[in-house]
């Protein structure tokens, strides 16, 4: 029996994509490739939602992202605000630390997220160089309203920097909100092999970035720039040699999503989403968030009685590969679910099934079925099929 890969990232991957990624590598300065880096770029843009700005893809994962994303638009002496509802807001502060001492964190409750208002007032009592807010943060599930945050941030100077690398390609997302900079990585939501960190840096993030000194090599937008714009020119550009391959499977992906339509490939996700939540919540399973859910994850508590190693493993056995937690003080004590990409109800079924049966094992009282009904139910509701 195949087993179906249902962690946070990577994920499964649709069979174009992975033909793409087989094909025999091209010069990285032909006129093919130079067309689809720039159908690429072009492509990142209407994900993002981005109606100007620089696009990049860039090898690297999605911590690279994340660095790429800040030091930009940071200087040794610059305070910083990180906005903290997880383990990724933690290697934010890490990040920052390597760079400047004046870092202020907002971190709400475990399983809270982010209220708009307190980051407003943080921002508007204090004079920061840049924000940085996750809007769905792997290892809580919380998804955080970055919408009504993003508004704050459309008139001051500050730059507000979006990590959505769990969450653009599967959740609602749009620079024209007020984000400056916003990225991602390819194995998540977008559908493409991991290898690349992607995102979108808006005019505000590139004024500002002029006039910062570099705070590292690799990772200096000012090298990347005239790259990205000559791509989009379809004339060659050179720092360091692109990942030829993966751009190219990520062009096909991105290509995937432009055929479904961002607005039903959300709902796709809302629906996936909510079918898990009601299959969890009947075999009752507490979640980590406590409302804000993600609609790319599902992060949910282990019964007490159950160890989380042995869960996995047979999980696994059943068909469906989940993952671990993040957070080190729980780190063992809850899972976490992938649900993002091309995820259908066929995952869905597996998955819960999965997890009814290894719970039974582990000695967990559950009638076999009862997660399958509920989230069976939702999928009815939406009379939801495979995508078309």
């Amino acid at each position: 029996m195949r087993k179906i890969l249902m962690i946070p990232g990577p994920i499964e991957y649709e069979q174009n994509v992975l033909s793409a990624l087989a094909m025999p590598t091209i010069a990285h300065t032909s006129k093919e490739f130079l067309g689809i880096f720039k159908e690429t770029l072009e492509k990142t843009m209407k994900v993002f939602d981005a109606k100007e700005g620089l696009p990049f893809a860039l090898s690297g994962s999605g911590t690279l992202a994340m660095e790429i994303g800040t030091v930009n638009f940071i200087k040794r002496d610059s305070n910083v605000l990180v906005v903290n509802t997880g383990y990724f807001g933690d290697r934010f502060v890490d990040l920052f630390s390597r760079f400047t001492k004046n870092v202020d964190v907002y971190k709400p409750p475990l399983g809270d997220a982010a209220d708009p208002k307190v980051v407003y007032e943080k921002v508007s009592g204090n004079k920061y160089d840049l924000v940085t807010v996750t809007h769905v943060d792997t290892s809580t599930g919380i998804r955080n309203n970055v919408k009504e945050i993003a508004k704050y941030f459309k008139d001051l100077d500050t730059v507000l920097v979006v990590d959505g690398v769990c969450s653009i390609g599967g959740e609602e997302f749009s620079m024209g909100w007020g984000a400056d900079v916003a990225f991602t990585a390819s194995q998540k939501a977008l559908g493409a092999p991991p290898g690349l960190a992607v995102g979108v840096v808006g005019p505000k993030a590139l004024k500002v970035m002029e006039k910062n000194p570099p705070l590292s090599f690799f990772s200096d937008l000012r090298k990347w720039q005239g790259v990205f714009k000559n791509m989009l020119e379809l004339k060659p550009g050179y720092f360091g040699t692109p990942n030829v391959n993966l751009i190219t499977a990520l062009n096909v992906s991105l290509t995937n999503i432009m055929n479904e339509g961002m607005e039903r490939r959300i709902k796709r996700h809302e629906i996936i989403a909510e079918s898990f939540r009601a299959g969890i919540n009947a075999l009752g399973l507490k979640m980590i968030p406590n409302g804000s859910y993600a609609n790319t994850l599902s992060v949910q508590y282990l019964p007490d009685n159950v160890k989380q190693a042995q869960f996995l493993q047979d999980a696994e056995r059943y068909g469906a590969v989940f993952a671990g937690g993040l957070i080190p003080e729980i780190r063992e004590k809850y899972f976490r679910i992938g649900h993002m990409g091309s995820v259908s109800s066929s995952e869905v079924m597996i998955s819960i099934g999965a997890i009814e049966r290894s719970l039974k094992k582990n000695g967990y009282n559950v009638k076999l079925g009862t997660g399958l009904a509920a989230a069976q139910e939702v999928l009815a509701k939406y009379d939801f099929g495979m995508p078309q």
